[in-house]
């Protein structure tokens, strides 16, 4: 294989970029740029540069991702087993770009961290990370496993240190053979993540194509059945089923025209369907529910205390749940699904029309809004309070600017959903709340003196804002003007 096939392969995913729509990739560039010249102007010493070359780091990893995601989409089994030299180009360009940005990552890593870990220890750490990105793809619970292993590896620190110390021992005394050992083990890793065409590969990339699928359907605001994207997690689904049923069968039971509450609620089931709110409710309880009993378990059979869990957990935890909460009402793609029957929601009795319909659609997104940034307020405050990071607060207070924003859109001429166009505003809201976190550090302010601002401007512009529902176009159905 030659460089030219070898760099097509590579940048495969560089070529299939949707040309049409630039702005967001120059979007996404200019806030990189934007937060990087934020951090050398505002912060100091070490930090003036380690921020830098952070977020470098995690540009890298993410074009790594992208990239060994094309590569795995390239791996048909088809062509695996039938195409001369398709499978050996996939394995050749994926061990370039594996070895690359190992390199480019222990590189920025070595510029970034205190002389405290050495260069053998920094590639083999980014030689790991690669590979796990790369498999991440192919076995999706790698990320489960971590995100539940790794604190428990915390948790259970006592009992693995004996083993940890002995690996550090035999690491110090035997670290050119161990490193080179280890970077030859995780580059075989590398090659069997690319299938030959046989039976597992078939079925693995099946499960990938239904995850791309259900992901890119998501994305676009059209219907998808997780559990049947991911298999056999059907049965897991079946309580949801049961319990979001159970609530269509309330609302439609109690239907009344006379009442706007009862319409805007049935109204409410068709245009958000699969992104209703009781759908975020439910999986956002799940999942508390579930860190509850981890955690309980945890301080029930170690020594680890949870005090220790919050102090050392907070931020993850409030990442975690910013996410689970802010992220769904960012952004509705579902309204560009449903828009085929929205012209007959239109003609359901005692439906508002014209400026009221406008009104009533923007106060069903901003009421799911607003709610769901006080849940994350109400959800954040005890883990601040506990872990004494009273700075956390303002992820949901930088939430409501947002909130506002997208609530009072005008929906006739909402363009057609595409991934970007999904994940613009929630990764604008993480920049601009990363800016926000910077600048309260930098200035040592409490979070009243930045917190009660962005509210107190944000209820003159969501006056206006609402003020200016009026001049649009009748909100269904939505992207009609698009």
């Amino acid at each position: 294989m030659n460089a030219a096939q070898l760099s097509q392969t590579l940048l495969a995913a560089w070529h299939q970029r949707d040309r049409s729509s630039p702005w967001g990739r120059r979007l996404i560039a200019a806030l990189v740029l934007l937060s990087t010249a934020a951090s050398l102007t505002l912060l100091q010493g070490q930090a003036r540069w380690a921020l830098p070359m952070a977020i470098l780091l995690v540009v890298l990893y993410g074009v790594w991702m992208v990239v060994g995601a094309n590569l795995q989409e390239q791996n048909h089994p088809t062509a695996a087993r039938c195409v001369p030299g398709q499978l050996r180009a996939l394995r050749g360009a994926g061990l370039l770009g594996w070895a690359l940005c190992t390199a480019l990552g222990t590189l920025m890593l070595w510029a970034m961290l205190p002389p405290v870990l050495t260069w053998q220890t920094l590639l083999l750490g980014n030689a790991a990370m690669a590979t796990f990105l790369l498999w991440s793809f192919r076995a999706w619970w790698l990320w489960l496993g971590m995100a539940i292993y790794f604190p428990l590896l915390g948790a259970f620190s006592k009992t693995v240190q004996p083993l940890l110390t002995a690996a550090l021992t035999l690491w110090q005394a035997q670290t050119g053979g161990l490193l080179a050992l280890g970077l030859l083990v995780l580059a075989g890793l590398v090659v069997a993540a690319f299938g030959r065409g046989n039976a597992s590969h078939r079925k693995s990339y099946e499960r990938q194509r239904l995850a791309r699928q259900a992901q890119r359907l998501q994305l676009e605001g059209r219907l998808s059945n997780p559990a049947q994207a991911w298999g056999g997690l059907e049965r897991f689904s079946r309580p949801f089923d049961v319990l979001l049923s159970a609530w269509r069968r309330h609302v439609m039971a109690r239907a009344d025209n006379g009442s706007r509450a009862s319409v805007l609620a049935r109204a409410e089931l068709v245009l958000h369907g699969s992104q209703h709110w009781t759908y975020q409710l439910l999986t956002l309880v799940s999942v508390v529910a579930f860190v509850a009993v981890s955690l309980v378990l945890v301080t029930t059979f170690t020594a680890a205390t949870a005090a220790d869990i919050f102090n050392n957990g907070a931020f993850g935890m409030g990442v975690g749940l910013t996410s689970m909460v802010i992220n769904p009402v960012l952004s509705r793609p579902m309204l560009w699904q449903t828009r085929r029957e929205q012209a007959l929601l239109r003609l359901l009795p005692a439906m508002p029309q014209g400026t009221a319909l406008n009104r009533a659609v923007a106060w069903i997104g901003l009421r799911h809004a607003l709610g769901a940034c006080l849940l994350l307020a109400m959800m954040m405050l005890p883990l601040a309070w506990a872990s004494d990071k009273m700075m956390m607060l303002w992820w949901p207070v930088m939430a409501v600017p947002w909130s506002i924003w997208t609530a009072t859109r005008s929906r006739a001429r909402m363009q057609p959903p595409t991934a970007m166009k999904a994940v613009l505003p929630v990764f604008a809201f993480y920049v601009a709340g990363g800016l926000a976190h910077i600048a309260f550090v930098k200035l040592e302010l409490p979070v009243a003196a930045l917190a009660l601002p962005v509210l107190a401007a944000s209820a003159p512009w969501a006056l206006w804002r609402w003020r200016r529902l009026d001049a649009q176009p009748t909100a269904l159905p939505a992207g009609r003007l698009a």
